[in-house]
């Protein structure tokens, strides 16, 4: 007894001692990424997915020729699976494209079993898919009219799968496994931007083949994750460890400098191991789960931006309390009052229009909308897109004696007129905005009838052109004027413009606007347009858009974009 009890106290000893250390140096915290989106995705196709759910998990996985560099602004565009920026031919019109050596697509799944690398009969393949009538892309119009034989493409193939694969699209040429050629119509500005765009990703004939040209379900790419589980309520992704050679951006622009963006130079991507995208429709329930450390990233649900902007000092001690910060940030969107410029009563009377203009509170509608969080529109253009002239001033602003002055000219009986607002959704807010609108018309002696529609009967009726009067908006797919000025211009009436407008000149410089290359002309154009635009007045400017991002102290390198979706492979941990 006497020789084993010094045995067991020393035992005890180490015992003691290793539990000691444990509590001195806690187990380091997984390298994992929690976030939330609010629907599940309905398709994983790239030519396909395109909200912001489906493009924020799709895009872990799917790569693009271009992308966009993280920490530069305005967006500038740098390779990503292309091999150096493209040569262009002095007429503007072809593109050759080098494609990177030894990329593979993702091993670690379940639809893909025979790995190879990427080849640029790839690209080929799934720009031929965003022209093929059976797939109903929502990206065709990317490349409609701008890429030699695109257009033709469709009409000769059909719904032929097997003239699909067989049939070769005259603008687009393998030169070999490493080069692709494109040829426009006519010069395209913003062609870099489609390709930094998921529907350009690049898919193997293998796997099209294997699932009858059905990516529906299907997630191969070559990014910095792999999808490794998904359930009804998430999806996971793994890190890719033969991820391309990619390390973090060594330069930024004054905003990465000074927010200190740059720690992680030079160190290779991506840094976190494992990422869960949690699906829940619940804005009370995806706030309950950040707020218990179930999720490292959340954009603050509008049901609490009150939360976050009215006391600020009791949010200040929440944020210390609870080991998280918030960042502020305009977005890419905007938002407008539209009228139907075919509409034999308000499309014909600008001075209607402007009495309605002069009607709106602005500085009321963006608190009643946003609690103060977003910003009063200027300008047609968001203040994220180059051009955008923030010293522009619109015609009209809010006034009521201007309104009843313009309401009086308009010679419009008002005990017998009444306008027709049809909301672009059914939720408690586009209720509230109706409402607002509503009593602001009702101070200069305008009547307003609700018509209270979802926003898929919004959609079907706008694009029908049987709205009268209603607010919309706009997200931007890249930064560029010309993806909003398609929604004021002949040949989209109707169709994705609502309003129904139609100028010859606004046309006409849009025309000029698709094919000039040169910066400061772009820019004189936009300007054109906006003074023709603000002197018809198809659209009343709301406001730009703006998000509160909440993230853990312990997530380095966040920078709120909303044209980079594979923004999560620069993020990191502190573990």
């Amino acid at each position: 007894m006497r020789k084993i009890l010094p045995i067991l106290l020393f035992v005890a000893a180490i015992y003691v001692g290793l539990n000691f250390r444990k509590s001195l140096f806690p187990k380091s915290a997984p390298n994992t990424l929690d976030l939330v989106v609010a629907n599940q995705v309905k398709s994983f196709d790239p030519a396909i997915a395109f909200n912001d759910d489906s493009l924020s998990v799709v895009g872990q996985s799917l790569d693009t020729l271009y992308q966009y560099h993280y920490l530069k602004r305005p967006y500038e565009i740098i390779p990503s699976l292309a091999d150096g920026m493209p040569l262009i031919s002095k007429n503007g019109k072809r593109y050759t494209i080098k494609i990177k050596k030894s990329i593979l697509y993702h091993q670690k799944t379940p639809f893909f079993k025979k790995i190879r690398e990427v080849q640029a009969k790839d690209f080929e393949l799934q720009i031929k898919r965003l022209a093929f009538t059976p797939i109903n892309s929502v990206g065709s119009w990317l490349f409609s009219g701008k890429i030699e034989g695109f257009n033709e493409f469709t009409k000769v193939v059909g719904e032929s799968q097997e003239l699909f694969y067989s049939t070769k699209m005259k603008g687009i040429t393998v030169l070999d496994d490493y080069t692709l050629q494109i040829d426009l119509v006519q010069p395209e500005p913003n062609l870099l931007y489609f390709l930094c765009m998921t529907f350009t990703s690049p898919t193997p004939e293998e796997l099209l083949r294997k699932y009858d040209n059905d990516l529906s379900k299907v997630l191969v790419g070559t990014g910095a994750y792999y999808l490794s589980e998904m359930t009804k309520d998430k999806y996971v992704f793994m890190k890719n460890k033969k991820f391309r050679e990619e390390q973090y951006p060594s330069t930024g622009d004054r905003f990465a400098n000074t927010q200190d963006l740059l720690r992680s130079s030079s160190e290779r991507l991506p840094f976190i191991d494992q990422i869960t995208f949690h699906v829940s429709d619940s804005e009370t329930e995806a706030w309950d789960m950040f707020m218990k450390g179930e999720l490292d990233v959340l954009s603050v649900p509008k049901k609490f931006l009150s939360e976050v902007s009215s006391d600020i000092e009791a949010f200040d001690r929440l944020k210390e309390e609870k080991g998280f910060v918030s960042k502020y940030s305009t977005t890419i969107s905007s938002r407008w009052l539209g009228f139907n410029m075919q509409d034999p009563v308000i499309g014909k009377n600008q001075n209607l229009r402007k009495a309605i203009a002069h009607a709106i509170d602005f500085d009321k509608y963006i608190e009643i909308m946003s609690n103060n969080t977003n910003l009063k529109a200027n300008s047609i253009y968001n203040p994220s897109i180059p051009g955008y002239d923030p010293s522009f001033k619109k015609s009209y602003s809010y006034d009521l004696k201007k309104a009843k002055k313009f309401l009086k000219q308009s010679k419009i009986d008002t005990s017998t007129f009444t306008l027709m607002y049809s909301t672009r959704g059914d939720q408690l807010t586009n209720f509230n905005e109706a409402e607002f609108i509503k009593n602001q018309l009702s101070l200069i002696g305008i009547k307003v009838k609700i018509q209270i529609l979802t926003f898929s009967e919004f959609i079907k009726k706008g694009r029908a052109g049987k709205l009268q009067f209603f607010t919309d908006q706009w997200i931007y797919d890249y930064p560029d004027a010309e993806n909003i000025l398609q929604l004021l211009i002949s040949k989209n009436a109707p169709g994705i413009n609502k309003s129904i407008y139609k100028n010859k000149d606004v046309d006409k410089y849009y025309q000029k606007l698709s094919y000039t290359l040169d910066r400061d002309q772009r820019f004189e154009i936009m300007k054109d347009i906006e003074g023709i635009v603000d002197n018809d007045l198809p659209w009343v400017m709301l406001m730009y858009e703006s998000s509160y991002v909440l993230h853990s102290k312990s997530l380095q390198n966040f920078r709120r974009s909303f044209f980079i979706r594979n923004y999560l492979k620069y993020l990191k941990k502190k573990l």
